[in-house]
């Protein structure tokens, strides 16, 4: 089958994902528009991880391509929200309690007796690293449990243990022990230090890069 007959057969996991990711359409436009966004803005991201993953398809995994394109899809739909929804690139190890604590002031760009306002200095994003470090982790965790791997990827997106035992409604000390349950899994000679890297290191790239540009 040709990646076009094949994005044309698939395309409507595009707003199943939606649907999955945010509950509903109505939500996700809601969602959206409080990032700076609109729902055709998610359906685009999502078409395009689509056709990307259509042009690179295996058809001995063709069994689980609807699973690998859904989960590829609804990372990268929250992560283009998290991109869009500050004016500037927040660190997804900031833990969501400490951006909300975070006070916005814009820096003004003077041009001679003009003054620009709201100029932000960001850093670049390399889209396909992100899309990459998101097919690897998904490969990384296929031998966990659902619950497992829900405890890494908060762990990646910068969840505290407290924040993690709250949302999953267990013990500092439970997330903790499935977590390096998880580890152990993945890696029998894990070390915190390197496991936490390898899942870490493409946002803490960027987080060097951004901290370059303001020095």
């Amino acid at each position: 089958m040709t990646p076009e007959k094949l994005f044309e057969e698939k395309e409507y996991l595009v707003i199943a994902a939606i649907k999955q990711r945010f509950g509903s359409i109505a939500r996700a436009r809601q969602i959206a528009e409080r990032n700076n966004m609109e729902l055709d803005d998610l359906i685009q991201v999502g078409r395009m991880h689509l056709w990307a993953c259509c042009v690179k398809s295996d058809p001995e995994r063709v069994d689980t391509f609807n699973a690998y394109v859904m989960k590829g899809m609804k990372w990268i739909m929250s992560n283009e929200l998290h991109m869009k929804g500050t004016p500037f690139k927040v660190s997804r190890q900031i833990s969501h309690e400490e951006r909300n604590k975070i006070n916005i002031h814009s820096i003004d760009l003077h041009r001679g007796e003009e003054t620009v306002n709201e100029f932000y200095a960001v850093s670049p994003i390399d889209v396909e690293e992100e899309v990459m470090s998101s097919i690897e982790f998904e490969e990384v965790t296929s031998v966990l449990e659902e619950k497992e791997k829900a405890i890494i990827l908060h762990v990646g997106e910068g969840y505290t243990t407290r924040e993690i035992a709250r949302k999953f409604e267990m013990g500092k000390s439970t997330v903790n022990k499935k977590k390096n349950e998880a580890f152990l899994k993945i890696n029998p000679d894990y070390k915190p230090l390197n496991i936490r890297i390898f899942f870490l290191g493409t946002r803490r790239n960027m987080r060097n890069r951004q901290l370059e540009l303001t020095v």
